[in-house]
């Protein structure tokens, strides 16, 4: 029997992917336009959302929102933040708003015919907003020629091609990040005839590459990687699911020919391994991608987990440095810290390299941790704690805000957004 990779999680803040083998075969196992999509229409004039890329990241927030996001009841919408614009995918592409004004800027959808025929994401059931949320992954920031974009994979059903027939597929679009342009459109024929519902996995990008893990019916399937600056298809393989990317390396499960797994590194521009691990006999493998920062997460069936370097394949925190599998990892966009927290715990800190920076024992106490982080930019991290929402420096564990106005769901240097069952919220940073 062949043995499992379950599908994946996306969690809250840190956008952590997560899959779990067992070693060995003995475990278990819309055309432009179409319906659908918001509605607005391009402005004319030039835009620029861009924002300052060096601006610092706010310590709190207005706590009146300033304008309501129209993005479906309750969960956790697939939504970007850059500068003054907020990207969301959805069933037929993604749409721009402008934080700002809270007005849709540009909305982008597919040549091909979407795979969802959903309603725009406002008009949304419960239902049918967790089917999108858990096949359509955020609007991911990349650099296309030099300049900011956003990227969205959306499934969608693929043009008869000669004497062939029509199948499902994918169509990754790229657009402006500052001013909702589009650059491009690419279909991504998967292999075979897929017979579930397909979705994927937010994308890995570095080095003018993203690789993109897709998934039939909510189980991890295969992964393929396109090129930015001159989109094509690189490669695909059915036999390497894919959970997270650092630079130009990949790190995930390789399905071997008796049917079970090793976890294997790979070359994101040419698919060639890089280095592989094989899975002790017995063992269950669990591994978690944290947001955008060079280490994944590997646990086992232990209370303890170790980091792993996804470039060579390294353990640079080993079992016993701290790290238990009840802590959820953080690594802010832009940041160089990583802060594993549990209320049971306690919280730990890590450079880029594996080094520890801080600890803090679990409990009541200025030197002690007993709260959840729901966000992190840079390298600030926004916690609830008893008292409300604060904000902690992950360099150094200091408490650099007592009170952010707010308990942020998703930050930039210009806002902070807030999930509700009626939209996301934008409150203002307060400068």
């Amino acid at each position: 029997m062949r043995s499992p990779v379950r599908g994946g999680v996306i969690a809250l803040a840190s956008a952590a992917l997560v899959a779990s083998c067992t070693a060995g075969p003995t475990g278990e196992r819309g055309s432009q336009g179409a319906t659908g999509s918001p509605r607005a229409k391009p402005t004319r004039n030039a835009l620029d959302l861009s924002g300052d890329p060096r601006a610092a990241a706010p310590l709190a927030f207005d706590s009146k929102a300033a304008h309501v996001l129209p993005t479906g009841p309750g969960g956790i919408p697939s939504l970007a933040l850059y500068g003054h614009g907020a990207w969301l995918s959805h069933a037929s592409g993604m749409t721009l708003y402008n934080l700002a004004t809270g007005k849709a800027v540009t909305d982008i959808t597919t040549k091909n015919s979407p795979t969802y025929d959903l309603p725009a994401p406002r008009d949304l059931s419960k239902k049918q907003a967790e089917l999108a949320r858990d096949r359509l992954p955020a609007p991911e920031p990349v650099q296309i020629g030099g300049e900011p974009a956003m990227l969205t994979v959306v499934p969608v059903q693929l043009a008869k091609q000669g004497s062939g027939s029509a199948q499902a597929g994918f169509e990754v679009i790229a657009a402006r990040a500052d001013n909702g342009k589009l650059i491009w459109r690419l279909p991504v024929d998967i292999y075979g005839d897929p017979a579930g519902k397909l979705g994927t996995f937010p994308p890995s990008t570095g080095n003018g590459v993203a690789t993109v893990s897709w998934t039939e019916d909510g189980d991890l399937t295969g992964t393929f990687a396109v090129s930015l600056d001159k989109p094509r298809l690189l490669w695909q393989r059915a036999s390497f699911l894919k959970i997270g990317g650092s630079g130009d390396a990949l790190i995930g499960f390789r399905e071997e020919a008796d049917e079970g797994h090793t976890l294997a590194g790979v070359s994101a521009t040419t698919s060639r391994d890089l280095w592989v691990k094989e899975i002790p006999d017995g063992t269950t493998w669990s591994m978690s991608s944290i947001g955008a920062g060079p280490l994944a997460e590997l646990s086992d069936d232990s209370e303890q987990a170790r980091l792993i370097d996804i470039t060579t394949g390294n353990f640079v925190l080993s079992k016993g440095g701290g790290l238990t599998k009840r802590m959820d990892c953080d690594h802010g966009e832009g940041g160089t810290v990583l802060l594993c927290t549990s209320k049971r715990d306690g919280a730990l800190a890590l450079d880029d390299a594996g080094r520890i920076l801080w600890r803090r024992a679990a409990g009541d106490g200025p030197e002690k941790w007993s709260a959840t982080v729901e966000a992190s930019f840079k390298n600030l991290f926004y916690a609830k704690g008893k008292e409300g929402a604060f904000v902690v420096d992950g360099r150094t564990g200091r408490t650099v805000s007592a009170d952010a106005g707010v308990v942020p769901d998703k930050v930039n240097s210009y806002a902070a957004l807030v999930y509700t069952d009626t939209g996301t919220e934008v409150h203002n940073a307060k400068r």
